[in-house]
């Protein structure tokens, strides 16, 4: 048997133990703990080389293991090799010692590794601490013979062999399952086997691809089918599913369980946020507030062989049943089990955002991973949420007001500095409401680097302080803002608003064009396939996601176009128009959904103008109509879908880009029309106007990439919920003379190339009758 895996994994699993305590203790921040990382590195001559790769093939009975890692450092010095570890601090260095176990096992793998390849008797091994204060190094050594490093790391191995023996069965079922693998259905639906087909070359090619695959596709089973094959070959090591909603996730799920059903044997887990896996009364992850964080670490090593025995697919359910089976935390166990599974089913988040991204698998890994970004058209606006961070000058003010004037007067002097950068840059800018600039700030910066290190050393001492939380969630922000601006480049600005309402001043780094920032995590992939049924245009997405050199294939409708059918009117919808035609949109609506009696949305630009066309339509018509609120929990959302039955006659008013306009699975009767209402541009906003701006810049046309795409993309999205199945049948009608414009039509899917002028209520009554009665 057969077991690849990290020196980091093998340690961590091996010598973890004790609690889970995410209570505040020394903090190595990510971004600053590079930094030193490198500063040390850069500081040695020639001699070192940095982030060295190594390797070890060893066998214990009938287990062979493949373990690999990079060393920090390699340092040849005076005939003696030096492997150096590298750990940054912000404890006092006067006050460490070498007694670490877990800092000095990783050097000694390492120094195990390099010593057998090179028939070394004895190596030295170099335990460096680096202060994140003001960088200065305190070093450890230890002269160890090869002998004695051997007994070392062959007690770890014996210590791991009965879980990798789990690992290693698992994988040879995986491969012998996903070789033997056949498409789950009897044939492929229309373009399911050109995607399918496409999404394997492009693995096999380790190519970026956009797949445009209109609903009804099959694009989830057409997208994982080949990534599991491409797995039993060994094209990679790990899939991840990146979702942005839940509902796309659990489809996921479903084609696993379907791919299960036919004999594939796969290890896959899908990832639930904290704060709906959590066990606790609260989410508190520390010993003394929660009984799944105590010794935790003691027990968790016996879950993991437990649930990776026995199940395939771990969903919410299964995580937290063992999680409640083992007293372990569920969030903490299923980050533990992902990184034994073959399929990984998360948020764009895990992969993304700097803040939360899963750093245990791209800090420090040589394996080969495969990216599957579903609804792909969601990334953009969420990554350029994820690179952006805003401060308020009032959240300073607020601080400061906590703070003790004779105990806190460092902090209070950083506040103020902070502060001053407020009023000075809203000076500087001429007191305008909004201003933005490409340049970072980077005063503003350090004057926040130098308050973080004072709220953390408040932190660490002074855990009674009643401005505890207050003090923590500051520097935590400054942290978060500070990553942020590590990714500062092309495509991203610093803004200044001055709100007059409520005189705050609101700095923000904001990210416009993400696809520099993109481009650098898909180098984390082998390959990544991007699908949705509203990739259009292809061009703009593939520009502004960072992959314009990407593949791209366009699938047709998979239904026959017969069975719906796409009118247009053209009134206009436009702002300064839309009090004047109130009637004639109400009286639209009516005749519509009056042709045929059965289940209709209706989408509106925003929740102002439903709100004026329902009470027109309310006070004219007897017709009852479902109003989206603006604020509805997922509880809610489903009872109000669950009034659009198979035999029911409701008419909803819903909001366009709303939680209505994605997944949405209405089929059959259960939604036989659906009419869109406007073009549904984006309001005019400052930030909308700067992305106009920035793109008239480097010459592409602003509007378009601001106002017009977007608000195509949610029509595409609106119009989907319609045809989901082979024989649904039905109607989509836009609102808007707009819609009717070349501009327009050249930007629709090719199935819309039967779209239909109706000029007036007459018109449209024949059309809806001919269609329902003749299918035409």
């Amino acid at each position: 048997m057969y077991i690849k895996t990290s020196v980091r994994k093998l340690i961590e699993f091996v010598m973890r133990s004790g609690d889970i305590d995410n209570s505040f203790r020394d903090n190595n921040r990510m971004v600053e703990g590079i930094k030193a990382h490198q500063k040390i590195q850069k500081s040695y001559d020639k001699n070192y080389q940095a982030e060295f790769y190594l390797k070890n093939i060893t066998k214990i009975d009938d287990m062979e293991f493949h373990v690999e890692g990079r060393a920090d450092g390699l340092l040849k010095k005076n005939g003696k090799i030096i492997i150096d570890e590298i750990k940054s601090t912000t404890r006092n260095l006067d006050k460490l010692d070498d007694s670490n176990k877990l800092h000095w096992a990783q050097a000694f793998c390492y120094g195990y590794f390099y010593g057998v390849k090179n028939d070394l008797k004895n190596i030295t091994i170099r335990l460096t601490y680096v202060s994140l204060d003001d960088y200065k190094t305190k070093t450890f050594e230890k002269e160890k013979s090869l002998d004695e490093l051997y007994e070392f790391y062959i007690n770890l191995l014996k210590e791991y062999i009965n879980f990798s023996k789990i690992l290693s069965q698992n994988l040879e079922k995986r491969n012998i399952s996903a070789n033997n693998l056949t498409f789950p259905y009897d044939g492929y639906r229309k373009g399911q086997r050109k995607m399918a087909v496409a999404v394997y070359r492009a693995i096999l090619d380790k190519k970026n691809l956009f797949v445009d695959a209109p609903t009804g596709t099959g694009k989830t089973i057409s997208t994982i089918f080949p990534a599991v094959k491409s797995l039993g070959e060994g094209l990679n090591d790990k899939i991840f599913y990146l979702t942005s909603k839940n509902t796309t996730a659990k489809e996921a799920l479903k084609s696993l369980y379907l791919l299960k059903e036919k004999n594939l044997s796969i290890k896959a887990v899908s990832i639930t946020s904290k704060e709906k896996i959590c066990l606790n009364d609260e989410i508190s992850c520390n010993p003394e507030d929660c009984p799944f964080a105590r010794g935790h670490f003691d027990r968790v090593n016996d879950g993991l062989k437990d649930i990776l025995e026995n199940e395939d697919i771990m969903d919410y359910d299964v995580i937290t049943s063992y999680s409640e089976k083992h007293r372990l935390c569920p969030l903490e166990f299923e980050l533990d089990i992902s990184l034994y599974c073959d399929i990984i089913i998360c948020d764009y988040n895990y992969i993304f955002d700097p803040n939360v991204y899963l750093r245990r698998f791209f800090d420090d890994s040589l394996d080969e991973y495969l990216f599957l970004i579903d609804e792909a058209h969601n990334l953009l606006e969420r990554s350029r949420k994820m690179f952006s961070h805003d401060f308020v000058d009032s959240d300073f003010k607020e601080l400061r007001k906590s703070m003790d004037s004779k105990k806190d007067v460092k902090i209070i002097k950083s506040i103020d500095s902070i502060l001053d950068e407020f009023e000075k840059m809203y000076k500087n800018y001429g007191k305008k409401l909004f201003y933005y600039s490409t340049d970072n700030n980077d005063d503003f910066d350090k004057k926040l680097i130098a308050l973080s290190k004072k709220l953390e050393k408040v932190l660490i001492k002074d855990k009674k302080r009643e401005d505890y939380d207050k003090i923590e969630d500051m520097f935590f922000e400054i942290n978060h803002h500070l990553k942020i601006s590590d990714n500062f480049r092309e495509g991203f600005y610093q803004t200044l608003t001055y709100d007059e309402n409520s005189m705050e001043k609101i700095y923000e780094i904001k990210c416009i064009d993400p696809s520099k920032v993109l481009k650098e995590k898909y180098k984390l992939a082998r390959a990544s396939i991007f699908f949705s049924a509203t990739l259009s245009p292809m061009d703009f997405y593939r520009k502004m996601l960072g992959v314009d050199d990407s593949l791209k294939v366009h699938l047709d409708f998979p239904f026959d176009k017969k069975n719906f059918a796409i009118f247009a009117s053209p009134i206009s919808t436009r702002y300064k128009d839309r009090n004047n035609n109130l009637m004639d949109i109400a009286d639209l609506i009516h005749e519509f959904i009056s042709a045929k009696k059965g289940n209709y949305f209706i989408f509106f630009p925003s929740f102002s103008y439903l709100t004026d066309v329902y009470e027109y339509y309310k006070e004219n018509f007897n017709d009852e109509i479902l109003v989206q609120e603006r604020s509805m929990s997922p509880v809610e959302r489903h009872k109000f879908l669950q009034n659009f039955t198979y035999e029911s006659e409701k008419t909803a008013f819903l909001v366009l880009g709303g939680i209505f306009s994605e997944g949405v699975d209405l089929k059959g009767d259960r939604l036989i029309g659906s009419m869109v209402i406007s073009v549904g541009m984006p309001g005019v906003s400052d930030e909308r106007n700067l992305i106009k701006n920035h793109f008239d810049e480097i010459s592409h046309n602003g509007f378009d990439y601001s106002y017009t795409y977007p608000g195509l993309n949610k029509i595409f999205q609106a119009a989907g919920r319609l045809i989901r199945g082979e024989k649904d049948r039905g109607i989509i009608y836009l609102v808007d003379d707009r819609f009717l414009w070349d501009k327009y039509r050249r930007l629709y899917p090719r199935h819309w190339s039967n779209i239909r002028e109706v000029k007036n209520k007459k018109e449209l009554k024949i059309l809806v009758e001919r269609f329902w009665n003749r299918g035409e």
